[in-house]
């Protein structure tokens, strides 16, 4: 016959030590030494958050772990640029905690559809160093939110690249479906991001990046 323990808190007897269950160490937010304080859902679990305010750029430096995840998502809500027409620009990095940009040539590719006249078309650039992701206007509604995903190089193979999907009113008011994928042909390991306006600041929004668990 098994027994039942009901409580409300089980506290550790020896100060910073933790506590034990049937082997299992929790301690301090972690689980067997794990934290798991950032775990959101599923297998998704957030790295890191930035919001803008009249910022020259946001920067995610080392938050790349190719051991545990396989790639990342990046959530981008309200996205507000301080110049009417600039591209809102992605740069990869390097370097870990003291990041630095991974130079080199640049390519975009994307394919989008005017929501009003139903036609579809393909674009693609190339540019040194940087590479735009979605150009915005800075009126009423044009902000953007939408949803990027990741999937950095670890220096011996693939490259590094971004994929996005959104829905938005450009400077022109047309308003447009686009999927976007933005990419350095290099397998030099990438370790972060960092995201800029081509002209002016990022004014508000905000950018949260989550790691999908192996």
């Amino acid at each position: 016959m098994s027994s039942i323990i009901k409580v409300d808190t089980i506290d550790e007897k020896t100060p910073t030590s933790g506590v034990t269950i049937d082997g299992v160490l929790l301690k301090d937010g972690e689980v067997d030494g794990v934290d798991v304080s950032a775990i959101v859902s599923g297998s998704l679990v957030k790295l890191a958050s930035a919001t803008a305010s009249n910022s020259a750029s946001l920067t995610f430096d080392n938050f790349v772990d190719q051991n545990t995840y396989n790639s990342y998502q990046i959530m981008y809500k309200n996205i507000k640029a301080g110049t009417d027409g600039a591209s809102l620009e992605v740069i990869f990095r390097e370097g870990g905690a003291s990041g630095s940009t991974i130079t080199g040539t640049y390519r975009r590719q994307n394919w989008y559809s005017n929501t009003t006249s139903n036609t579809l078309s393909l674009f693609s650039n190339t540019a040194t160093d940087k590479t735009d992701i979605y150009q915005l206007g800075n009126s009423t509604r044009e902000e953007l939110s939408f949803i990027s995903y990741f999937y950095p190089a670890n220096g011996t193979n693939g490259y590094s690249y971004i994929r996005s999907m959104a829905s938005f009113k450009d400077p022109s008011s047309t308003n447009y479906a686009v999927l976007t994928t933005n990419l350095l042909d290099d397998a030099t390991s990438c370790t972060g991001l960092l995201f800029q306006m081509s002209s002016g600041n990022i004014v508000s929004g905000t950018i949260d990046i989550y790691g999908v668990k192996s």
